[in-house]
């Protein structure tokens, strides 16, 4: 019986890039088509295939692949946009997002830096948060209470105004759950 091994993908608006996470993999068989592609390999004593239907279309003329560490692959788009998923069938647990790779619509220019660089986050200091660090309007103290204010639960035996202006009446005393 054959496994199916993990494979990672991730998309530009011309191209997928399609990683089969295995390594030292010997007797490799790939099928690549426009429309599908089939792979065929060993590792070790086990047996590893799959098969897959594209999400749409690709330029298999255009299209390579590689086997220096990993099994990886550029798959030129037929068409340029968004793949919604890698394959027709949604859902293939064994396919996942290759989240080094992923580039978002808003990230398609090319030309630019990204603007979230994290090779840079480096240069920032955190440890310079000491006495020359912005003030916070939450570091400053609370007022006191007012005195005439008694605070929940401390009540206990202090007077009260009854509701009709009288006598002063006794608050009476509850249990608390501690």
């Amino acid at each position: 019986m054959s496994l199916t091994p993990d494979v990672l993908w991730a998309q530009r608006p011309d191209a997928v890039y399609l990683t089969i996470d295995l390594k030292e993999v010997q007797d490799i068989k790939v099928n690549l088509d426009s429309e599908k592609m089939s792979f065929y390999g060993k590792v070790g004593g086990s047996l590893y295939e799959f098969s897959l239907d594209f999400f749409a279309p690709i330029a298999k003329e255009e299209s390579k692949w590689s086997t220096k560490r990993l099994i990886e692959f550029y798959l030129k788009k037929e068409t340029e946009g968004s793949w919604t998923s890698l394959s027709k069938v949604k859902k293939l647990p064994w396919v996942k997002v290759d989240w080094k790779r992923w580039q978002d619509s808003d990230d398609e220019d090319e030309g630019k830096q990204n603007a979230w660089n994290l090779d840079g986050l480096g240069d920032m200091n955190f440890g310079d948060m000491g006495a020359d660090a912005e003030y916070d309007s939450d570091d400053e103290e609370l007022p006191d209470l007012d005195p005439a204010e008694v605070p929940l639960g401390a009540a206990g035996d202090a007077p009260q105004q009854g509701a009709t202006g009288g006598e002063p009446k006794k608050v009476a005393e509850t249990d608390t759950l501690d």
